[in-house]
């Protein structure tokens, strides 16, 4: 059991965990040193050797690279910068450096035995993972430490540093990447930033008590270049594609409209106007934004035109028609049509899926509820929309299946681990999604967001980012809505079989408690379920004493077989991918989850 000291450490380090990850990533994937800024970059290098492969091999053999050959377009001057411009930092006095490496990882470092790393007999484990102790005894000055590897390994090594003389006062500095946090190595410590659950069960008194550095898994993929170049399925062309309505203002007055087009499109605009206007009527006209999203490695479409357009006062409880293209050739969309939200508190009804993870099975889903319920205003995905949020290629795949509903019916989407893989930020998922910016004011904007359709309050948050700076937004939220009905929706679950999340059941259940959100709609882990309505995490009689909690999942998954625990009310053992739909009439609201074959699973009807 954790004692009250543990806990508030880790809190601690949550509350500090969203920032430290922006300033992290920026400063590994940019490379921009605060000191030592003239040197020799990771990035720099990888540019240089991408070039040389792109200029000498084919797609093919650029697809099919191996150690051997990726090897030939490395220099010395390279290598060099591979084996110490990766991680570094000074230290005042002499130290030994502890290299934690997963015992795993089939390519050993190269840098480590050429630089003088020792392999001890050492080990320190965490739940999931056995790893490796490397040292070295560095003088004080500089330590310059090497990359994870050219193959992307995700359990990237992390560092412990002690002096060498016990009673001197050892103090770090200079770090590169910037803003390195600094821990005391001992168990029950995390060593990866976007994974603070996984803390240290094992560690050598040797190392009890030195300063422990932690990272991000996400850095394995700074200098792979081994499978490093991929393909999407979906490349761009001439003609815009990729259409998705989402909300940044009021689903009333305003509809948010993003699209895709190759580099060679150089501007884009919006064409709109009334269903109900007569046909010569003339069309409104707004200019998008324009985003370039490069990707070096994906070899077949390694540029592509993101272009974004909100379209504001707007006529509630309208349909519109509009397309969208853009200059030079004027390509344009057939008119697509959107209806705004009712004015006043109308019918409507929404669809919830989650852990898509660009599946073509989200699209058949998608389908489905949009031909037995037509009457679907929007779609909300409670996180991990694609498997590798960083790959553009996933999301080529997400947009191509939900193409026939995305054109018509906004998507409230939700930030999940996989689109934020590794720790490595969310920067897809905000550059393709236009979403409103009344979130937590200690997150990046548009990952925690607030929307009201209807009598409805929906409350997105985002639990790859810290909870606690949250909490006080969710509160402030909960405490001034005027809502009939209240909507929680995150990607961690609070209450799952198998799954523990104890910080958001500590830091936001209570709140869900006080302020009687109707519902928490989450993911994550792969299977459907209703709980009870519980209150303080006890079951309670009646949906207006407690909060309901809900996952659901769009993916084929196995049977479960697992005993059902006392709070759940539903548990879907089948494995079959389903979509839950709401619909709400002022103070009466059913809820079904239905299947491909047109099955109901589960229903639930409540009145207020």
């Amino acid at each position: 059991m954790q004692t009250m000291s543990d806990q508030n450490w880790k809190r601690a380090m949550q509350r500090n965990t969203i920032s430290l990850h922006l300033r992290l990533i920026a400063a590994c994937l940019l490379c921009a040193a605060r000191v030592h800024a003239a040197e020799p970059t990771v990035a720099g290098t990888m540019d240089r050797i991408v070039s040389r492969m792109q200029a000498s091999l084919s797609q093919e053999q650029l697809l099919r690279l191996d150690e051997p050959t990726v090897q030939r377009f490395i220099s010395r001057e390279d290598r060099q910068v591979f084996a110490t411009q990766y991680w570094r930092f000074e230290v005042n006095v002499p130290v030994v450096v502890s290299v934690m490496r997963d015992a795993r990882q089939n390519e050993l470092p190269f840098w480590l035995t050429e630089a003088g790393f020792r392999k001890t007999d050492l080990r320190v484990a965490n739940e999931e993972y056995q790893y490796e102790v490397w040292q070295k005894n560095f003088g004080a000055g500089r330590v310059g430490l090497g990359i994870n590897g050219l193959v992307k390994h995700r359990q990237h090594y992390f560092v412990c540093v002690g002096p060498q003389d016990s009673k001197a006062k050892l103090r770090l500095s200079h770090f590169f990447p910037a803003d390195q946090q600094v821990l005391e190595m001992r168990e029950g410590a995390p060593v990866y930033h976007d994974w603070s659950d996984l803390v240290l069960t094992q560690v050598p008194e040797s190392l009890k008590g030195q300063k422990l550095l932690p990272t991000i898994r996400g850095r394995a993929r700074e200098a792979q270049l081994v499978q490093a170049f991929r393909q999407t399925p979906f490349p761009s062309s001439r003609k815009p594609d990729q259409l998705v309505l989402t909300w940044s203002e009021s689903p009333r007055t305003t509809r948010t409209i993003q699209w895709r087009t190759g580099p060679s499109v150089e501007s884009g605009t919006v064409r709109y106007k009334a269903k109900n206007t007569a046909p010569t009527a003339k069309w409104r006209e707004i200019k998008a934004t324009r985003q370039t999203l490069e990707d070096r490695f994906l070899i077949n479409n390694p540029r592509v035109h993101h272009f974004t357009a909100t379209l504001r006062n707007l006529q509630p409880a309208t349909t519109y028609l509009y397309s969208v293209g853009g200059a030079p050739d004027d390509s344009r969309t057939e008119p697509a049509e959107f209806t705004t939200a009712p004015d006043r508190f109308a019918p409507f009804t929404f669809v919830f899926l989650s852990d898509t993870h660009n599946s073509t099975v989200c699209g058949k889903l998608l389908a489905h509820a949009l031909e037995r319920f037509p009457e679907t205003a929007f779609c909300t995905i409670t996180g991990d929309l694609v498997g590798t949020g960083q790959y553009r290629e996933d999301w080529d795949q997400l947009f191509d299946a939900m193409r026939l509903f995305a054109n018509r019916r906004p998507v409230v989407p939700v930030v999940g681990n996989h689109d934020t893989i590794d720790g490595l930020g969310a920067d897809l998922y905000l550059s393709l999604f236009g979403l409103p910016m009344n979130g937590a004011k200690r997150l990046q904007p548009e990952r925690s967001y607030s929307l009201q359709y209807g009598n409805a309050l929906f409350l997105v948050l985002d639990v790859t980012a810290s909870v606690e700076d949250q909490t006080a937004w969710l509160e402030a939220q909960l405490a001034r809505t005027k809502a009939t009905w209240e909507f929680a929706l995150f990607h961690f679950p609070p209450y799952s079989p198998g799954d523990r999340n104890p910080d958001i059941v500590h830091a936001w259940c209570p709140l869900f408690d006080k302020y009687h959100v109707d519902f928490v709609l989450s993911g994550h882990v792969h299977h459907s379920l209703r709980t009870h309505p519980l209150n303080q995490g006890r079951v309670v009689s009646s949906p207006d004493k407690g909060t309901i909690y809900m996952l659901t999942i769009a993916l084929p998954n196995r049977a479960l077989t697992q005993p059902q625990p006392d709070y759940v009310a539903f548990l879907d053992r089948s494995g079959l991918p389903v979509y839950q739909v709401f619909t709400i009439d002022g103070h009466r609201l059913v809820t079904r989850s239905c299947d491909l074959e047109g099955r109901i699973r589960d229903e639930l009807v409540i009145e207020k």
